[in-house]
């Protein structure tokens, strides 16, 4: 199996390194086409107009200065345009993407722009605690349960025009209960806010508390109370396929 993988934290992130060694224990055609500097939050965006580099940083790692839709087009088109890959690995993100967040996941938009490119998708997220505001992450159910998790979803995955959101759980690895699939959690309304900076004038974009209620089947409740990772499966095809069923694909056109 060939498998690319990128990520949004950045080529030099830990996190890659961790998923790096998972997929290496996989298969030995491995390669790393992933964002020379952080990339978080930029969703599905791809540097139209504008050059980007691509460097040689390893054998079989490369940065490039773009995103992580950038970075999969990357090693599909031009450093695998010989092979393409089996599957793309994203991630592994420094923190969790749960909900209507994966919707500005760059880890996300790099496991749908693989699994767009005929590959499987899977994005790989290691859940931290954000409130205690030190940075620190316990990368372990990560590593301990990534290989058994990616291999579950390539066993599913095969002909299905699907792709999968990974949360491994923050707890101790012998805590860890399972493999869950799991829906996605629809929020009440975004859960992003402007809020104001300590410097005059400046504000940021963040998320400053979880819109209620949360569903206790979906991803969300999941992942932070029972300790299970959750696996969730994402179509290609976001088409309303019912909406268009319920008029027969045509709605009345007003004629003056």
């Amino acid at each position: 199996m060939r498998i690319l993988l990128t990520n949004d934290d950045g080529v030099e992130a830990p996190g890659l390194a961790v998923l790096l060694d998972i997929a290496r224990s996989i298969s030995d055609d491995v390669w790393v086409v992933a964002p020379a500097a952080n990339q978080s939050g930029t969703g599905h965006r791809f540097t139209f107009g504008y050059e980007i580099e691509l460097e040689e940083r390893g054998e079989r790692i490369f940065a490039l200065d773009g995103t992580p839709a950038d970075c999969v087009v990357a090693g599909v088109s031009h450093v695998l345009k010989d092979k393409k890959p089996d599957l793309v690995l994203s991630g592994i993100n420094r923190g969790q993407n749960l909900g209507d967040i994966m919707h500005c996941s760059g880890t996300v938009a790099g496991a749908r722009e693989g699994a767009l490119h005929g590959a499987i998708g899977i994005a790989l997220s290691q859940s931290m605690d954000f409130s205690k505001g030190d940075g620190r992450i316990d990368w372990e159910p990560a590593k301990a349960f990534g290989r058994e998790t990616i291999e579950a979803i390539v066993e599913i995955a095969r002909g299905q025009d699907t792709y999968f959101n990974v949360n491994f759980p923050m707890c101790m690895v012998d805590d860890v209960r399972g493999i869950r699939l799991v829906p996605h959690q629809r929020f009440s309304h975004s859960p992003f806010e402007l809020y104001p900076s300590d410097n005059a004038g400046k504000h940021f974009v963040a998320i400053l508390e979880t819109p209620k209620p949360l569903d206790p089947g979906a991803d969300f409740h999941i992942l932070h109370e029972n300790n299970e990772i959750t696996v969730t499966p994402l179509l290609l095809q976001q088409t309303d396929m019912a909406l268009i069923a319920k008029f027969d694909g045509r709605l009345p056109l007003a004629r003056t």
